[in-house]
């Protein structure tokens, strides 16, 4: 499971009548979940496990229980049979912070993406990150790279789709 899984988790309503999860409190936690795969916060296995969400107000359905606490097993037992560890994509604000980041190669058995269309984007974002003109968040946002025409060619996709939605942030806060 990646953070890109948990950002993108969507949960049904539990059957009329009954009431589910508070959906804000699971959605904090949720945040928790992720900024741990990304190696920005250090939940535990055990915190997950025991973990308790409130009922939403009366007259709201909030998250079916079910859903949440299957999903919370998985995310569980990835942190417990390997917590994220020294790979984790480290926080990134300046041009050299992005360039000495190491971005993986793709697997023998996957497309990676383009490595010059990506090296090229990246370029652009520490431009901008340094305070020059460069990418915007939006432009950063909306990128969609070309794969490799090749199995075990390019960058690695994964490390890649955890990476661009951190240099969003970051260009955000800096008000591009």
């Amino acid at each position: 499971m990646t953070a890109r899984d948990v950002r993108t988790a969507a949960f049904g309503k539990p059957p009329r009548g009954r009431r589910g999860y508070q959906e804000s409190q699971v959605d904090r936690f949720l945040d928790r979940v992720e900024n741990t795969l990304l190696g920005q916060d250090d939940l535990t296995a055990q915190e997950v496990r025991e973990v308790r969400f409130s009922r939403p107000v009366f007259g709201r359905r909030g998250y079916d229980e079910t859903e949440v606490d299957t999903f919370l097993a998985r995310v569980e037992k990835q942190l417990r049979d390997s917590p994220p560890g020294p790979g984790a994509i480290p926080p990134i604000t300046t041009w050299q912070q992005l360039r000495a980041l190491r971005i993986p190669q793709a697997g023998p058995n996957q497309r990676g993406y383009r490595t010059s269309q990506v090296d090229r984007v990246l370029e652009e974002v520490g431009i901008a990150l340094d305070g020059m003109i460069g990418a915007s968040s939006e432009e950063v946002a909306n990128t969609r790279f070309a794969l490799a025409l090749m199995n075990g060619q390019g960058y690695d996709r994964a490390y890649l789709d955890e990476l661009m939605p951190l240099l969003v942030t970051a260009l955000r806060r800096r008000g591009r």
